[in-house]
């Protein structure tokens, strides 16, 4: 008797190809798409005095401005977060 050794089986072609085809867009994804397109930077940075809608047209750049006032917020609040740990006084 001789042993032979299991091979894994292979993927059918038709499967590898369609992990290399991206999947459609479901409605979660389009909508969510929607709203990124739809960034009111005026919203978002109401301090400045001009149209920043109008100066940033393209979606990417609207896109990254929201990211960095997020991070902005949340630096901020970690700021705070540290002030407030090292300024308790120690109870050595």
């Amino acid at each position: 008797m001789t042993e032979q050794e299991p091979t894994p089986p292979q993927p059918a072609p038709e499967e590898s190809l369609k992990a290399d085809t991206p999947a459609p867009e479901s409605p979660e994804t389009a909508s969510s798409a929607e709203a990124e397109e739809e960034i009111d930077l005026n919203h978002l940075f109401p301090e400045e005095g001009t149209d920043l809608n109008e100066l940033f047209p393209e979606k990417e750049m609207r896109s990254l401005l929201k990211k960095v006032q997020r991070n902005k917020k949340d630096l901020g609040k970690m700021k705070d977060r540290f002030s407030d740990t090292f300024s308790e006084p120690d109870s050595d």
